[in-house]
């Protein structure tokens, strides 16, 4: 009898271990895929903030739709593989929430957050790094001599501004928003002396 009660024991202890080699596994393969796509997703973003520097809104467009075509598949994995699927999406996600916003703003001149269903952290870190965007496209505003357009890209830059410094949270939450903040302000405050000194 205990003979069969160790036996079972055994069994059920190499089972369990199976259990767990084969949920190790199928994250691996998870991981490789998320990988993957997280590098589309972030060079389709890149791309189309790159095209609108060069005024090509069409193929911002596109690269940004094709970049919410991986996001999507990249969702799939969201409920499935929790363990690792933020801390490989999360960069990604923020250049995809980088290149909505930046597009928006240039393209309709409005601060519209994509309705995705993207984890907060990456929005508020997205919406952070667009100001990066917005301080090198008003300093090309500046420099054709388009002062009432760089304004508005100025007063845009306030307005994240003021609206990320009412999110206080720790960096476990929110991993580098801090950080970002403070480069938000420096970028504003440098805009807004750039905008000055080439209308004098």
């Amino acid at each position: 009898m205990e003979m069969l009660k160790m036996e079972y024991q055994s069994n059920h202890f190499e089972k369990k271990l199976d259990e767990i080699r084969r949920r190790l596994d199928d994250l691996d393969s998870a991981r490789e895929k998320l990988l993957k796509l997280s590098r589309e997703l972030r060079k389709n973003s890149t791309l189309a903030i790159s095209k609108l520097y060069y005024g090509d809104i069409k193929s911002a467009e596109e690269e940004l739709e094709r970049a919410r075509e991986i996001l999507n598949e990249i969702k799939e994995y969201e409920i499935e593989y929790p363990e690792i699927f933020y801390p490989i999406t999360r960069d990604s996600m923020q250049e995809f929430v980088e290149a909505f916003v930046f597009l928006e703003i240039v393209k309709n001149k409005k601060l519209v957050i994509p309705e995705l269903n993207i984890q907060p952290p990456s929005i508020l870190t997205g919406l952070a790094d667009t100001v990066g965007e917005l301080r090198r496209y008003t300093l090309d505003l500046l420099r054709k001599g388009k002062f009432e357009d760089a304004e508005e890209m100025i007063e845009i830059m306030e307005r994240i501004h003021s609206q990320l410094i009412t999110f206080s949270y720790p960096d476990k939450i929110v991993p580098g928003l801090k950080g970002k903040i403070d480069m938000v302000r420096l970028a504003v405050e440098r805009t807004k002396s750039d905008y000055i000194s080439a209308r004098r």
